[in-house]
């Protein structure tokens, strides 16, 4: 038998108002802390959800959703490394390395601002042990932030009391 609770009790992750302070906070705390692998993991598979909208994620509603609100970073991405596009290396290298590994995948890093000089991607090496293809992970905060509370405004305008809709 099932155990009755209110309703006012039941923590609704998907209403604006829990979803973009929920994860600005957890995003703050992660990134002042400097936990970096915490913090890439949740951005690139919260990027993944946020393109998925209320329906199912795919590798293609994320390169459109990061091409669209990312474009600098899928453009350095991709001049860093153009064996394919910056948005499939971010969705392929990143987002599932993060989600499946906890780590980017072979031959990808992620690097602070002042080891990129504030670029979004770039090539680095590591004194004899090989070129890798980094992302800046301080950047990725900052904009990811700035883009949620573009999308938070927009959410919170047309869907006051509905779900969170991806844009």
């Amino acid at each position: 038998m099932a155990h009755k609770l209110p309703l006012e009790s039941l923590y609704r992750i998907r209403d604006p108002k829990n979803f973009y302070s929920t994860l600005h906070a957890d995003i703050e705390l992660l990134w002042t802390n400097r936990r970096y692998l915490s913090l890439t993991t949740v951005i690139v598979c919260c990027l993944d959800a946020l393109a998925a909208d209320s329906g199912d994620a795919t590798r293609r509603k994320f390169e459109a959703f990061v091409t669209k609100h990312l474009p600098d970073l899928c453009a350095q991405l991709q001049a860093a490394y153009p064996r394919q596009n910056g948005a499939w290396t971010l969705y392929d290298k990143f987002r599932n390395g993060f989600a499946h590994l906890r780590a980017p995948k072979p031959e990808f890093v992620i690097a602070e601002e002042h080891e990129l000089n504030g670029l979004w991607a770039g090539r680095v090496e590591f004194n004899g042990d090989g070129e890798f293809t980094a992302i800046n992970v301080d950047r990725l905060a900052r904009e990811f932030l700035q883009l949620l509370a573009v999308l938070e405004r927009s959410a919170t305008s047309t869907h006051p009391r509905g779900e969170v809709r991806g844009a």
